[in-house]
Formats: C-alpha cells, structure tokens, sequence
C-alpha cells in the first residue's frame, strides 16, 4: 500500500482513539456477565428436565 492508500483507509475508518494496550477484564466481564446467566440458566432448565 502507498502512503494515499493509508490516507484514503484512514479518512474511511473510525479509529479508535485513546488505546492504553491494557486489557480491561473488568469491562469484559460485565460484558459477558448476560451471556453467562443465560447459558446457566439453559444448562438448569435442561437438567431439570431430566
């Protein structure tokens, strides 16, 4: 790629500013926090039905 192809990507693209290079497993964990009730409350419903 040229430094115009670069340009043109980045006018185009929403960069994200403000990147640390840290992970933030606090925020992941609230993110997936739904997804791991629904998940436990499936594998429930599924074992009680046994």
């Amino acid at each position: 790629m040229t430094n115009i192809d670069f340009k043109a990507l980045e006018q185009t693209t929403a960069w994200t500013e403000g990147y640390d290079g840290q992970t933030h497993y606090s925020n992941v964990l609230k993110a997936l926090a739904p997804a791991f009730v629904i998940l436990a409350t499936a594998a429930g419903l599924m074992l009680a039905m046994l």
